[in-house]
């Protein structure tokens, strides 16, 4: 009987999300995790079956990093945000490619047919060059001109090639990837890809999949997760320094993607047993989610 109750509250949801398109971004940390593609390849078949159109974007910085190492190259790093030489672009093509494999393998276990691809693909993400930015340094204190190389700053996504992938029942899978008018390959952050593809789609929602529960109001606290954020109100939290570390592109990107049109952007963790379905599935969900400020009456009267 409690199954069945299951089933009669997630009626709803599988009612409004027949049709629509769920960009889901994975974080390289989840893909090295044992069991994790697995359950998302379960979960994703599921939302297959239903008629739910699933875009995946994942990243790849730890098998980035690790790669690198074996092959003798050094990964660097300021505030966190990597240098990508010409040498590390080479290893980023190859690592990213094999990420996208092992997804598309692990969807085929479960039986959804996958096609991988990455942002140079189709002209999906057109990309310029990011110039040459003086920061502070985190680690010396002292400001210094840091140029990241072939990391790129996404001008423009072009969803074609996604669209005929969804129209035609497959489950596109992108590396962070993009490419300039020239055709340089650039790396490019993940988060923000997935937030400017689900805009141009445009998705009903954005999934953010990462290792933590949600944006919390005290970190010390992993009970005092925050349900839902207005855009306003997780801008606030960006800019104010209510967040900080990995939580601040994430929640940007969620930011981002309401404002431009995506109904809703959620911050989930992926280990967490069917913390997906959860999210999908139930009103409480199991993460954080953000909505635009117009629609916070709206979603408060639902209850």
């Amino acid at each position: 009987m409690e199954n069945i109750e299951v089933l009669k509250q997630a009626l709803p949801y599988i009612r409004q999300y027949r049709e629509k398109t769920f960009v889901i971004k994975v974080g390289g940390e989840l893909l090295q995790t044992e069991g994790f593609l697995d359950r998302l390849s379960n979960d994703v078949a599921l939302l297959y079956q239903l008629n739910i159109r699933v875009v995946i974007i994942h990243g790849g910085g730890p098998q980035l990093s690790e790669m690198a190492e074996k092959m003798g190259i050094e990964s660097v790093k300021v505030n966190g945000r990597r240098i990508t030489d010409d040498r590390m672009i080479e290893v980023a093509n190859m690592v990213f490619s094999g990420a996208s494999t092992d997804i598309l393998g692990a969807l085929r276990s479960h039986g959804t047919p996958g096609v991988g691809l990455s942002g140079v693909d189709g002209d999906l993400v057109q990309a310029t060059r990011r110039p040459p930015v003086k920061l502070v340094d985190r680690e010396t204190g002292e400001e210094r001109e840091v140029d990241f190389q072939n990391v790129g700053d996404i001008e423009s996504v072009d969803s074609k090639v996604l669209n005929v992938l969804l129209d035609n029942r497959f489950v596109p899978v992108v590396a962070p990837l993009g490419a300039d008018v020239a055709g340089n390959v650039l790396n490019i952050n993940a988060d923000t890809i997935a937030s400017m593809v689900a805009a141009a789609l445009p998705a009903e929602k954005l999934f953010l999949l990462t290792n933590v529960g949600g944006v919390l109001g005290d970190v010390e606290d992993p009970e005092s997760r925050i349900s839902y954020l207005t855009e306003s109100g997780a801008g606030a939290l960006v800019t104010e320094g209510g967040v900080s570390g990995g939580m601040i592109p994430k929640l940007q990107a969620a930011v981002d993607a309401v404002r431009s049109g995506v109904r809703r952007a959620h911050i989930i963790d992926g280990l967490a047993d069917n913390s997906f379905l959860l999210e999908v599935f139930t009103k409480t969900g199991t993460g954080t989610m953000v909505i635009s400020d117009a629609d916070e009456a709206e979603y408060l009267e639902q209850g």
